[in-house]
């Protein structure tokens, strides 16, 4: 018999904890093994009391270390053959890879006006102190949007949190909260009231836009930390896997390396050579990679290692896997992967690299280049620029020097205090900070970017420079 507000909702079982039950009844020293819905309904009674219909669909039931590109597919696929059928879906899944899996519908799920909530449990249905009921319970209260705003996104319910699926991690593997989002807030917290922060879910797709789905991954990526001591020829034999298109490297802090010549060659090698794309990450778990801010990163920028910002290692690694899949490559790929897609960053960075110019006595005019059509000035939230100084460069060389923007007739003369300077530095290894100066001078974004640089010192020389600019996400 149909419920009384006439919302369906389609739970779609794919295994995990919350799945399982004990391979012989009654026994609880027996191993848990998948399985049926049929099997366990019985032990979430408070679903009778829900006001919509719930259908059940399984896939095969697996544990969800056994996840793969080809089954989030296959979940996408489920998705958008029922979709006109449902207000809503429910992914019950395991834990140890519920944020990829997450991660991954967020991508391939292309102008999704409907709740895709993926739930799971650290203890499974059937377990007298289970979390499993309230998990999913509330999951499909979220997708059927009863008594709750629409919320048009993938998204992981867990412990009394709605989190957005690519911004979701797990971060305990025993605590009933195992899954935070650490730079990005909750969507909406559950206590005996349901509280919703609508001002941070997504905008729904305009009327006139389809879903539909993206039904392509590339599994020709790799995740990699760095350590201290790490062997730079180690580095090589990963960059020499046959067909490897992406690395997600997982740095200190906000993003900085070891500065060796060795190291920085062998990712150079791999950027310029191999035409590997590498992101940064950082291996915090909070946090955002800032490139140039010190120096141990800026010879990452000056190379062509693009930032992750502050997108989970999950995201960075799928992001990459959904865009190579969708035959990006080369600088478009390295572009796109610095700009949010899908609510998994929280800004799109765009960087000029400059590393080489004209020289005309301590006036160095560097190279121009485009404006991209994605800076709009009142979206900028930060401008930056580091030298990358050789070390052949004498701190005393380095008087002040002064960059310039767009300035017809720059001389080691003209003073510093003219409209167009961006700014000074008087030391090797000060990052110029120019966010407002930049907003100011930046009245047209169609027409070309021209810096150069004056040393009121001696002449200097650089293995590059790096021009950052970080814009709001809509």
């Amino acid at each position: 018999m149909s419920k009384k507000n006439n919302k369906k909702v389609l739970m779609i079982c794919t295994g995990g904890t919350i799945a399982m039950l004990h391979a012989i009844e009654g026994d609880a020293s027996s191993p848990l093994v998948p399985a049926k819905w049929k099997e366990l309904e019985s032990h979430s009674p408070a679903l009778k009391e829900l006001t919509f219909d719930v259908d059940v669909q399984e896939m095969e039931l697996i544990d969800s270390s056994d996840m793969n590109p080809d089954y989030w597919i296959d979940i996408a696929k489920k998705i958008r053959d029922c979709y006109a059928a449902y207000d809503g879906f429910v992914v019950l899944h395991g834990t140890d890879t519920m944020a990829y899996t997450a991660t991954a519908l967020s991508f391939l799920l292309e102008n999704l006006s409907k709740p895709v909530i993926v739930t799971g449990s650290q203890l499974p249905l059937a377990k007298p102190r289970s979390d499993a009921a309230q998990n999913l319970v509330t999951a499909l209260m979220f997708a059927a949007s009863d008594g709750v705003p629409v919320i048009p996104e993938v998204c992981v319910f867990f412990n009394n949190k709605l989190l957005r699926g690519n911004r979701s991690r797990k971060t305990s593997s025993t605590q009933f909260e195992g899954f935070t989002s650490p730079n990005y807030d909750k969507l909406a917290e559950i206590g005996e009231h349901i509280k919703v922060d609508e001002k941070l879910i997504r905008k729904m797709p305009a009327s006139d836009q389809g879903f539909f789905i993206n039904e392509f991954l590339s599994s020709n990526v790799m995740l990699l930390d760095i350590f201290p001591g790490i062997d730079p020829q180690s580095l090589r034999q990963v960059f020499e896997i046959k067909g490897l298109k992406g690395v997600v490297l997982r740095t200190y802090g906000t993003g900085n390396a070891p500065t060796s010549s060795k190291f920085l060659k062998e990712i150079e090698t791999a950027i310029n050579r191999k035409n590997i794309t590498i992101v940064n990450i950082t291996q915090c778990t909070q946090g955002m990679v800032e490139m140039g801010l010190y120096g141990a990163s800026v010879g990452l920028s000056r190379i062509g290692v693009v930032s992750g910002v502050d997108m989970t290692s999950e995201a960075a690694l799928v992001k990459m896997m959904f865009l190579l899949g969708q035959g990006y490559e080369g600088d478009l790929f390295r572009e796109q992967m610095q700009r949010d897609l899908r609510g998994e960053q929280s800004f799109n960075v765009f960087n000029f690299i400059y590393d080489d110019a004209e020289t005309d006595e301590k006036v160095y005019k560097l190279k121009t280049q485009m404006i991209p059509a994605g800076i709009v000035r009142e979206k900028i939230a930060r401008a930056s620029i580091r030298f990358d100084f050789r070390d052949s460069v004498k701190e005393d060389e380095i008087v002040k020097i002064a960059v310039f923007m767009n300035h017809p007739n720059v001389t080691a003369d003209t003073s510093v205090d003219v409209p167009q300077c961006l700014g000074m530095i008087k030391d090797r290894t000060e990052l110029l900070e120019c966010t407002d100066k930049f907003k100011q001078l930046l009245v047209d974004t169609t027409r070309p970017l021209n810096l150069t640089v004056v040393s009121y010192g001696g002449d200097i020389s650089w293995d590059g420079i790096v021009f950052s600019i970080y814009t709001d996400v809509d």
